[in-house]
């Protein structure tokens, strides 16, 4: 290498934080910041759609601004004029979607503060209708229910800083990937469900309650499945989730929704839009009123699985509409009560559930999470010899003995209190099955579940190890022996997944970071180098030969150098002063490439120190996040572990498995009058745990001196009131 070289190398810059990938986490905080620009409204359901809209249309943006790039870079690359290449990179044809440059982000993020909100509806329609025609039309999507020009809805404020805040960050594939950015989207949709009180219940279910749902109903590639209140698709997402981790062809798996809620219903749609969801038939309206899922008969379509979390005790149901009869024979049970709708979901389940296949057996399932008041609410018939009065059957307790009679009802499990967003009291789920197994019939495996649950504010959570104590029993459907045999297996199975979802955040974080770090190694290699060099002038011209890897290129000027000085000292006096004349020159060069070399090493000194720094910083950045998802995966995965060990202890008994689930013969239900709460079948009883005598005296003594301690404490701070009093006085 030549000086030349050597110095364009050493004052080349370094390009300390280039631009990298988000992490999920990152990515779920930057949408955090994004709800927070909403904060000081009481209800956040009137800004979510503007909001999910928002992102979306971000996304779309960056994502075909990525194709269209890549594309024309191609085209030039073949030797295509510029200009051109960028004419054919915008054609339609070579994109799943596209953005007319009229409603590029850029473009229209610049609008002035008093038409921002006008040329925001201008775009999303001019998407809407540059994409009419594709298999996944937008149509709606952006428009439906918004108009960003609403500014008593949507202040002037608030949409700028969202605008600056979405336009801070790139979406576009190379920053994230799909499954991130469709991940980050569901967070965001928990996030807005955590802050927007009652109504958040209408749009969102915790997905560890999704989870748990898919993992009961066990949805397969070729089944048809509904969800007619489908709020943002969360509970079809879970059943994707379920077919695709089972190895199924998602192509094959038929999704029907219904949504009432307009704004809910488009946010559905980008979610399976972000999810890459090929095929899905969603409606919008009101499931109970007008069911929108029909045949060419126009009867209620029946399905394989339906999976629903509706409105708890819908008050406005539609019981006017169906007063006078049901249209569809939904209502084959009884009336619902006027202003009660949970028996009106339960009815709509069953029939929209497939009968018996006569050759396999199979028939439609269907799980819906339900208030507790569906188990217990109504009263038999009573008469006076047996109260004093007669009493007529209320609606809700023949509903509820029908479907009893009419063996419909597999499996019940209460949940803890405050899983669902907007609603504290706990919540139940119900397993319905129009083809119960022969060793199933006329029996009801009933779950007690409420005892296990993770604190949080301002919702509690189902941890993994909470879902292994349900899944247990249900998959050995109360059968102890079953039971433990099935413990280690899907003790296997759940710490499986949390090993998968630990090394797939890791390699989220490695993804991000990982081309970052890359030089981190030869960089500080370079800085032990550097800072062992001597760049004192004489260490520096002693260190000066052609092998030296910094001073190899001033080896022939030095060679020059000494070459005159040596003709001088050799020559007579009168040759001196010439040959001293002809050495300026040579000197000159030296010292100033010297000079130049020792700035150059110097800067390069400075530059890489600052480098190893930063980078340093990321590394200690990227060891942290990793610590902590290894730290979170190893506490559940421990947690797996103590809870199979308690399971194990449960199922070794028959007295201690009752306290926690027990399978109901038809007999004992009827028995109770049809009354399905819980606490009558399984003995649900906390116990108290008796404390040995020692014990509790040493308890009761540390107590009494604390208390002692603290009264002593009171009196010595009112005596020092009362003296500060007393001075303040005088004076």
């Amino acid at each position: 290498m030549n000086l030349d070289e050597l110095l364009s190398t050493l004052e080349s810059p370094i390009l300390v934080r280039p631009t990298r990938r988000m992490t999920q986490g990152e990515l779920e905080s930057y949408l955090d910041k994004a709800a927070d620009i909403l904060r000081g409204n009481a209800d956040h359901s009137e800004f979510r759609g503007y909001v999910f809209a928002l992102l979306f249309y971000k996304r779309i943006n960056d994502c075909f601004d990525e194709e269209v790039r890549t594309q024309a870079a191609t085209l030039t690359g073949a030797g295509v004029p510029r200009e051109q290449a960028l004419v054919l990179a915008r054609d339609p044809q070579n994109h799943h979607f596209i953005v007319p440059e009229s409603a590029a982000w850029g473009k229209v993020a610049r609008s002035v503060k008093g038409i921002l909100g006008l040329a925001l509806n201008n775009a999303m329609l001019a998407i809407e209708r540059a994409n009419a025609h594709r298999e996944n039309n937008f149509d709606g999507i952006l428009t439906g229910k918004i108009d960003f020009n609403r500014h008593d809805e949507l202040p002037r404020d608030k949409l700028v800083n969202l605008i600056n805040h979405f336009g801070s960050q790139t979406f576009d594939r190379a920053h994230v990937s799909d499954d991130l950015f469709g991940n980050a989207y569901e967070y965001l949709i928990r996030n807005f469900a955590s802050r927007a009180g009652k109504s958040s219940g209408e749009f969102y279910t915790p997905a560890e309650v999704g989870f748990l749902m898919a993992e009961v109903l066990q949805p397969k590639a070729g089944m048809s499945i509904c969800d007619w209140a489908s709020g943002s698709g969360g509970l079809l997402l879970q059943c994707i989730r379920h077919v695709k981790k089972h190895g199924g062809d998602l192509r094959q798996l038929r999704l029907h929704g219904q949504e009432s809620n307009g704004t809910t219903y488009n946010i559905s749609r980008i979610n399976m839009i972000l999810h890459g969801i090929p095929v899905w038939e969603h409606k919008q309206g009101d499931s109970l009123r007008d069911p929108r899922h029909l045949t060419a008969e126009h009867r209620v379509k029946q399905f394989d699985r339906v999976i629903m979390n509706p409105p708890f005790s819908l008050e406005d149901w539609g019981y006017d509409t169906v007063a006078a009869g049901d249209k569809f024979g939904r209502l084959s049970f009884g009336m619902p009560p006027a202003s009660n709708g949970d028996w009106a979901w339960l009815q709509q389940i069953v029939k929209s559930l497939k009968d018996a296949d006569p050759d396999t057996g199979e028939g439609g399932q269907g799980m819906v999470v339900m208030s507790q008041g569906v188990l217990f609410r109504g009263q038999p018939e009573q008469t006076e010899a047996e109260d004093g009065q007669n009493q007529k059957a209320d609606a809700e307790y023949l509903i509820r003995r029908g479907f009893i009679e009419a063996d419909l009802i597999e499996a019940i499990v209460v949940l803890p209190s405050k899983l669902f967003y907007g609603n504290g009291v706990p919540g139940s789920l119900i397993l319905l099955n129009k083809a119960k197994p022969a060793e199933r019939r006329g029996k009801v495996l009933m779950i007690w579940a409420s005892r296990h649950f993770q604190k949080g504010n301002p919702q509690n959570l189902l941890r993994p190890s909470d879902l292994m104590r349900i899944l247990v029993p249900w998959r050995a459907f109360g059968d102890l022996e079953q039971a433990r045999l099935l413990i280690d297996k899907q003790e296997a199975q759940l710490i499986l997944e949390e090993e998968t979802k630990r090394d797939a955040r890791l390699t989220d974080i490695e993804d991000a970071f990982g081309p970052v770090l890359e030089p981190l190694p030869r960089l500080t290699a370079e800085l032990a180098t550097l800072d062992a060099l001597d760049l004192k002038l004489q260490a520096v011209k002693d260190a000066i030969t052609p092998e030296h890897p910094w001073f190899g290129p001033l080896a022939p000027l030095k060679a020059e150098v000494e070459r005159i000085e040596g003709q001088i000292d050799a020559a007579d006096r009168g040759d001196k002063a010439t040959l001293k004349a002809r050495l300026v020159m040579p000197k000159a060069r030296f010292d100033g490439a010297r000079k130049r070399l020792i700035a150059a090493i110097k800067a390069r000194h400075k530059q890489v120190a600052k480098a190893v720094k930063e980078i340093g910083k990321l590394q200690e950045e990227r060891d942290t996040r990793e610590q902590e998802v290894r730290l979170a995966a190893e506490r559940e995965i421990t947690h797996l572990r103590e809870t199979a060990t308690d399971l194990r202890r449960i199922c070794a008994n028959a007295d201690e498995a009752r306290r926690y689930f027990a399978v109901v013969e038809r007999e004992e239900i009827e028995e109770n009058e049809f009354n399905l709460n819980l606490p009558r079948y399984v003995d649900t009883f906390e116990v108290e745990r008796l404390l040995p005598l020692t014990e509790a005296t040493t308890q009761l003594a540390t107590a009494a001196a604390a208390a002692q301690a603290a009264q002593n404490a009171l009196q010595s701070l009112l005596a020092d009131i009362g003296t500060a009093a007393a001075i303040a006085s005088e004076g």
